[in-house]
């Protein structure tokens, strides 16, 4: 009995010293997005243009090992044409929920760390032109994995890492002119981003 309420005893120490290293916060910042997998004898450039992310995030620190893990639900939208041709833009908004992956060094009231981040999303609206015409049927679910590094001092945290979608932008039984230049396609781009954790 007394080895069983000593369990239970280290158990409720735990979970308390985990759960005074959780924190809650606000999140917002800037997307760098282009195109990725393109088939296409023309010589064009897909380039990034600037959107941006806002939402909230939870971390969850492991107490000694540096680690910690931070969920967030972002409302993000993606941005990227031809030359900034409105004829051939793509216009994505996203609720995106990546789970960041942290292992750092605490020090004091400064921690840098690195980041792995896997992540999906699911568009929400779409103003997509491809050769001047609305594609609107865009394969709705994305997901991928980001890499990158960051650094948490006292309640502000701020974040820069690459993200790499994994998911093709075209649904297989989309009926796009250009399917054999975008069959393949997929979203990639650089986010930087600040968050208030209290």
């Amino acid at each position: 009995m007394k080895k069983f309420l000593a369990l239970i005893l280290g158990i409720l120490i735990v979970s308390t010293s985990s759960f005074s290293q959780s924190r809650f916060g606000i999140k917002g910042g800037l997307n760098f997005a282009s195109m990725s997998n393109i088939s296409s004898n023309i010589n064009e450039t897909w380039q990034n243009q600037t959107g941006y992310q806002l939402g909230v995030a939870l971390q969850l620190k492991v107490p000694l090992l540096g680690l910690a893990i931070q969920p967030e639900l972002l409302y993000s939208t993606v941005n990227t044409s031809i030359n900034n041709d409105p004829a051939n833009t793509i216009n994505i908004d996203y609720l995106t929920l990546p789970i960041n992956l942290e292992i750092g060094i605490d020090m004091l009231i400064f921690r840098p760390f690195i980041v792995a981040s896997p992540f999906i999303s699911y568009a929400i609206q779409n103003s997509t032109r491809l050769e001047n015409q609305p594609i609107s049927d865009i394969n709705r679910f994305d997901y991928g994995v980001g890499l990158g590094a960051g650094f948490d001092l006292w309640k502000l945290q701020v974040m820069g890492k690459y993200n790499w979608g994994l998911g093709k932008l075209k649904t297989a039984d989309a009926t796009w002119d250009q399917i054999g230049t975008y069959k393949d396609a997929t979203l990639q781009g650089f986010q930087l981003s600040v968050a208030f954790l209290f």
